[in-house]
């Protein structure tokens, strides 16, 4: 799904982490927010917030309230048939997560770095809402750095790389081919 390089750039111990998320932000590799099918970017950039071993609710501790509930609405929005009041639920969001964001600095905790990315992803939610494209790119740069934000440089590495493989290892998404049959009324 595109993540080949990316992953190639991962396992190469001597590439820093923080230049391998500038060359994210810049399109110089590619994000995994930004291939493949948009539900499956929308079920992925759920995981990326609450997967019980490489989302952001299980690297920084005490996010669990800010992630869990846009995650779902990720799920949501990954549906083919949407809520009528989705766009409603996104910008619900906003509020607490902006709360949440200002008890924190940027630091070495990674809690401010992980409000960033849910508002990064909250954005996409809305602009999704308003017919408006989608990459993530913003999103996974803000989680990824939320990670080396958090973890040593050893376990960051393994988490990204965690997440991107589970990325790049995704089935597509498949329209079911199923013969249709009509019947006479009888």
């Amino acid at each position: 799904m595109g993540t080949d390089l990316l992953l190639a750039e991962l396992e190469d111990r001597n590439r820093p982490l923080p230049e391998i998320i500038l060359d994210l932000s810049t399109g110089a590799l590619p994000s995994s927010a930004s291939t493949g099918l948009p539900s499956q970017r929308w079920m992925w950039m759920a995981d990326l917030l609450t997967h019980p071993h490489w989302g952001l609710a299980s690297v920084v501790d005490g996010l669990g309230h800010t992630c869990a509930p846009v995650a779902r609405l990720c799920r949501l929005t990954a549906n083919a048939i949407h809520p009528l009041n989705l766009r409603e639920l996104w910008a619900a969001e906003l509020l607490p997560t902006t709360e949440t964001r200002a008890l924190h600095s940027p630091n070495d905790t990674g809690h401010w770095e992980v409000s960033t990315c849910v508002l990064e992803l909250i954005t996409d939610g809305l602009d999704h809402c308003d017919g408006l494209d989608v990459s993530g790119v913003e999103t996974v740069t803000a989680a990824f750095t939320a990670i080396i934000t958090a973890l040593d440089a050893a376990a960051a590495r393994t988490i990204i790389t965690a997440a991107t493989t589970h990325w790049a290892n995704s089935a597509p998404a498949e329209i079911p081919k199923a013969l249709v049959r009509l019947g006479v009324a009888s």
